[in-house]
């Protein structure tokens, strides 16, 4: 009954998005509360959002399949789904964020080649490749077993999608299957570090590269995304893992190394953050500390101290220190939750304050029009929109969930194997598979 609702649920929300994108399609940006001033808004948000989400996911999997951390191999499935499916939400948004949207393959075709955003697409198809290669080759194995031993859709997945892959009946060639694919995993995955990293870091730099606008225009801009991707991953994996993660054995130890790395990454995130309004408020220019102050004590304060440092970072690693005293796997998976809705915080404060100061002093009282005005919030097609690809998108990843072996292994080779905690356990010893 409770699946039955959240899958009538997840259907009814993306059925209104899906119409609220066709009223954006037919009627332009007009449906939007952009204005000439204000021209990115709650999409450009969410594609940032999303975008983090995946590159952080599948710096996890790179972690856990290149440098071998078998603490986290039964979650290394699930980080590369969530790193397809963030993937997807990303680009959606970025697509229905274009003037035409129907030109997206201008940039395949008309090429520039001095152009950030030329080089991220060419990420993009790079990226979505090695992540669909490390995907199938994690689960070929289970893929095989299904299209021989499961009924119905089950069945005609396994068939599919095992590509006329079929696991051997021998020890000796099963061995050699298993060698071939742990080798090309870990060659996709040294490939993937440098392309996950331009693929977060080159959004960053679409941003830093903005001259006009002070906020973003810093070095440091691309470092910070990279960081909070990895917060954002890290935190949507443990989520998923504490709630829906198989029961064994193996559990506890892989949330508690999973909750040390969120931790790790929140501290490393905030002291970034810090030295980004340490640096620019010592500045002193105007535009600049317009923007840091709309900030910390403006209209986006309540968003910068309750979302960005209280969900997204105090919050979580007090539920994570209150876990390790009753072993609660709940609140693990709550401090994931709480980081990952923190991240939108981070996002909004990211994008929209860098747009509340005028470029030249007086400029917002020179014309007086609705489209000419430094205030922004989002309309309500945006919303509905912004909803419904997130429906979306959870309702694929919900599908793949059920009919796919994201959670299961029955890797021969790793089975029973030992898992440990990496870094400090609940108890506070340091110690390392």
């Amino acid at each position: 009954m409770l699946k039955r609702f959240y899958y009538s649920l997840l259907l009814l929300l993306t059925g209104v998005g899906f119409w609220a994108l066709g009223v954006r399609f037919m009627d332009g940006m007009n449906v939007t509360n952009l204005t000439s001033y204000f021209s990115w808004g709650l999409w450009v948000v969410f594609y940032i959002f999303f975008i983090g989400l995946s590159a952080g996911s599948f710096l996890l999997s790179t972690m856990i399949y290149v440098f071998k951390m078998h603490a986290l191999e039964k979650v290394g499935r699930i980080s590369l789904l969530s790193a397809l499916i963030s993937l997807v939400a990303g680009l959606m948004f970025v697509l229905i964020d274009l003037g035409h949207p129907e030109r997206f393959w201008h940039t395949l075709v008309y090429r520039n080649m001095s152009s950030v955003l030329e080089w991220e697409i060419h990420f993009y198809l790079l990226y979505i490749l090695l992540v669909l290669g490390e995907l199938w080759l994690v689960m070929r194995d289970d893929l095989s077993a299904m299209a021989l031993n499961q009924i119905g859709i089950r069945r005609i997945l396994g068939k599919v999608l095992s590509l006329g892959y079929r696991t051997s009946t021998t020890s000796e060639e099963r061995n050699q299957q298993i060698h071939t694919a742990e080798r090309w995993v870990r060659i996709l995955g040294m490939i993937g570090v440098p392309m996950a990293l331009g693929v977060h870091g080159g959004t960053g730099s679409i941003f830093a590269v903005q001259i006009a606008k002070p906020f973003w225009n810093n070095s440091i801009v691309p470092i910070i995304f990279i960081v909070s991707a990895l917060v954002s991953g890290s935190a949507l994996v443990t989520f998923l893992y504490a709630f829906f993660g198989k029961k064994d054995s193996d559990k506890p130890n892989v949330l508690a190394s999973l909750t040390n790395l969120l931790i790790l990454f929140i501290g490393v995130d905030l002291i970034l953050v810090l030295a980004e309004f340490l640096v620019g408020l010592y500045s002193g220019i105007p535009e600049d500390m317009h923007s840091l102050k709309a900030v910390v004590a403006g209209q986006y304060g309540l968003i910068f101290w309750l979302g960005q440092i209280g969900m997204a970072a105090i919050l979580p690693i007090l539920l994570i220190r209150l876990s390790r005293k009753n072993g609660s796997e709940v609140m693990k998976g709550l401090a994931g939750l709480s980081t990952v809705i923190g991240i939108i915080a981070v996002r909004i404060n990211l994008v929209l304050p860098a747009y509340v100061s005028p470029q030249i002093p007086g400029l917002e009282n020179a014309y007086v029009d609705s489209r000419l005005v430094y205030d922004y919030f989002p309309s309500s097609i945006e919303i509905l929109s912004t909803l419904g690809i997130i429906a979306f998108v959870v309702l694929l990843f919900s599908i793949a969930w059920e009919l796919l072996p994201i959670v299961s292994n029955n890797d021969p080779k790793t089975s029973g194997r030992r898992i440990e905690n990496y870094g400090i356990d609940t108890k506070g010893t340091t110690h390392s598979a």
